[in-house]
């Protein structure tokens, strides 16, 4: 299965923080793609504005690629939360009614002379305000790992498991043997930080929250690679793209072409903190393009390593 790239010990450890920086490069370029001018410090979703059940991404740049499937689902929240809890350390948070969403975000990197990556995310939250419940995040292809993560009221558990060799990397990775766990307290890198929010749980959020709400307000606090970092949305001149995209509706399908009006927004993000001393910020220099609507995201250019500046396309997207 995923033996190509393992056979060769020190290739497998040269390409670990390539392939790291990648996956998290490319985390916030896929947040980026439904980000709107700004977002509330403590919005009132509404699990019914959000427009799309189904988005695919998709860049391509000297032979590389990328491709990206967004998917969410309500849950009947007892049945779910019986998989994940009682964690192992920490209070967890109450739910707000008896569902809860399921976001998954799967990814497929193909750069020329490397093994394909394949990073899967599962994140489970409360539709009202997006509190964070627990997470699964699975990376194959280099520096293989598959992470439990539980969000409670004073930080967050992880428990890693990796491959020890690399036959074990070609077997599932729930039986991978090299296990370790840490818990990260939100400390006082928190403190105005009326909420944290999980950095995925913002695809979902922003596309929840009303245009309306979203103006003038303060930026919000995430967490990522065992930090807070607190994010701010800047809208700036609006201009046209050109776009080719499958729309599906209930009523049928229409493919998209041509040129649209989109409005730009940049991100910035703001380390809170740091880890041993240690720290990266959530991602590099990036610009959105979404419809003047906020419904549809339809590029984003980004700087990511091993590959240089990408414009991610929306493909695919199915609305309500």
């Amino acid at each position: 299965m995923r033996q190509q790239g393992h056979d060769d010990p020190m290739a497998w450890k040269r390409s670990s923080a390539a392939g790291r920086r990648l996956g998290q490069g490319l985390l916030a370029a896929i947040l980026l793609m439904v980000l709107a001018p700004a977002v509330p410090a403590q919005p009132a979703a509404d699990p019914g504005r959000v427009p799309w059940t189904f988005f695919a991404l998709q860049a391509e740049r000297l032979g590389n690629r990328i491709t990206t499937e967004v998917r969410i689902a309500t849950l009947p929240a007892a049945a779910e939360r019986a998989r994940f809890l009682p964690g192992p350390k920490g209070v967890p948070f109450s739910l707000s009614g008896p569902e809860l969403v399921k976001l998954s975000v799967t990814t497929v990197i193909e750069i020329l002379g490397r093994q394909p990556v394949r990073i899967d995310s599962h994140v489970w939250f409360d539709p009202r305000d997006g509190t964070p419940l627990f997470r699964i995040r699975t990376r194959t292809g280099v520096d293989d790992y598959h992470q439990l993560f539980w969000f409670t009221r004073e930080g967050v558990f992880r428990r890693q498991r990796e491959p020890a060799s690399s036959v074990e990397a070609a077997r599932p990775p729930e039986s991978w043997t090299k296990l370790g766990e840490h818990f990260y307290p939100y400390g006082p890198a928190a403190q105005g930080c009326p909420q944290v929010l999980e950095s995925s749980i913002l695809i979902y959020l922003l596309s929840a929250t009303p245009i309306t709400e979203r103006q003038g307000a303060l930026p919000v606090c995430v967490f990522h690679k065992r930090l807070i970092h607190r994010v701010s949305f800047n809208p700036e001149t609006a201009k046209t793209v050109s776009v080719d995209f499958l729309e599906k509706t209930p009523a049928g399908e229409n493919r998209r072409s041509g040129a649209m009006p989109a409005q730009r927004i940049r991100i910035a993000s703001q380390l809170l903190g740091t880890y041993r001393g240690d720290g990266e910020d959530f991602f590099e220099d990036g610009m959105l393009l979404i419809s003047p609507d906020g419904r549809l995201p339809l590029m984003v250019s980004c700087e990511l390593p091993l590959i240089g500046r990408m414009e991610l396309r929306l493909k695919e997207i199915h609305l309500k």
